[in-house]
């Protein structure tokens, strides 16, 4: 199973469209859109009724409803999802979504606010933020993550670029992390 995972699209959901056009066809069938705004997941969630949404809400979603961080399980893979507002992640500290992904027995955790990709693995649990779909702090280009996971493992993550001509390309701090 594939799964794609996306942050802080601000009401422009052009680029998720545009994406999952792409990788729908590759077995995507599955989002996790970590917040601002979790009323783009909703939307995806109705223009393609064939994929799963999951959404959380973060610091731009006042009045929109919804949980701030909550735990789905893929393929028998646990996920943790929050937008990340909460911790220091705009610094690059990664330390609590790390502590509450071990609290909630997750093997993944995804979260954005940053708008920086960041990739990770520390004591046995991958940690992702794909950037921004839509205001990238971290280069031009807007990113995304892709999570692949198989019978309760974890096959592959990675984290995609959307450059120039709407060519996609590996983000840099994919490298970060090793492959399988």
């Amino acid at each position: 199973m594939k799964v794609l995972v996306i942050s802080d699209t601000h009401g422009n959901i052009e680029n998720a469209k545009m994406i999952l056009e792409r990788i729908m066809p590759l077995g995507v069938d599955t989002v996790l859109h970590c917040g601002d705004y979790i009323s783009d997941a909703r939307i995806l969630g109705k223009q393609y009724p064939n994929i799963t949404v999951y959404g959380v809400y973060g610091n731009c979603d006042v009045g929109f409803g919804g949980e701030y961080s909550t735990v789905v399980t893929l393929e028998g893979v646990s996920i943790y999802m929050s937008h990340g507002h909460r911790y220091g992640v705009k610094w690059g500290d990664y330390d609590e979504v790390f502590i509450d992904a071990m609290a909630h027995e997750a093997r993944v955790a995804v979260c954005g606010h940053s708008h920086e990709a960041y990739l990770d693995k520390k004591q046995g649990i991958l940690i992702m933020n794909p950037g921004s779909l839509t205001l990238p702090r971290d280069s031009q280009y807007p990113s995304y993550g892709i999570l692949e996971l198989s019978e309760g493992k974890i096959v592959d993550a990675k984290i995609m670029q959307i450059h120039d001509g709407n060519i996609i390309k590996e983000h840099p701090v994919s490298s970060i992390f090793g492959r399988k």
